[in-house]
């Protein structure tokens, strides 16, 4: 059971870094586009801080549970 929890709060922050990365490329190749954003470069940093955020936080999750999210399974001693 908590397995699903683990890996659906995995799933939730990479699916949220993917989201802020998608946010910063447009930002940053289509400025033009971002008409309600007044300060871009703010917009671009707030942006960044999010990414980093999102990025610490799966990699911590896959330092601490595995690469999927998914928590290890010890391996067997070697006899």
């Amino acid at each position: 059971m908590k397995e699903k929890y683990i890996q659906g709060i995995y799933n939730e922050y990479a699916g949220l870094l993917d989201q802020r990365r998608a946010d910063l490329e447009v930002l940053v190749s289509m400025p033009v586009g971002i008409g309600d954003h007044g300060n871009l470069s703010a917009e671009i940093k707030k942006t960044l801080e999010e990414v980093d955020k999102y990025s610490s936080l799966v990699e911590t999750m896959k330092t601490l549970f595995g690469s999927t999210g998914q928590p290890e399974t010890p391996a067997a001693p070697e006899e």
